[in-house]
């Protein structure tokens, strides 16, 4: 069984992979800890960034709404990622839409938010 830091790191290590290009090896990456933590949001969120970052964006949307925010309404990593992905596919008006109220809060997502906002203006 994986421990929660060892989840954490893969999780790192596959948001890097993603960073970096290798977008099949993050993929395996978030399938293995949903395999041993089904529905788990950080890894589903994992899962929108891997197609966030190679234009697949329909996709990236459908797993945030789908399978985070529906389940989670209020979370803003969720949010922050969406409006990430809104900004990516040259959706503006719909990223400040989703990124203005979860720039307000003091969060790491929060930061994001902001850092995307001053991006679009």
């Amino acid at each position: 069984m994986f421990s929660d830091s060892d989840i954490s790191l893969l999780l790192d290590v596959a948001n890097a992979a993603c960073h970096k290009g290798h977008v099949a090896d993050a993929r395996s990456i978030y399938e293995g800890v949903l395999a041993v933590r089904p529905g788990f949001a950080p890894a589903r969120l994992g899962q929108a960034l891997s197609h966030a970052v190679v234009n697949e964006f329909a996709e990236a949307e459908r797993i945030i709404n789908e399978e985070v925010l529906a389940e989670a309404p209020e979370d803003t990593d969720a949010k922050a990622l969406l409006g990430l992905t809104y900004f990516l596919a040259g959706r503006d008006e719909e990223a400040r839409d989703v990124l203005r109220p979860v720039a307000e809060g003091d969060t790491p997502a929060a930061y994001v938010a902001r850092g995307l906002l001053e991006g679009i203006r």
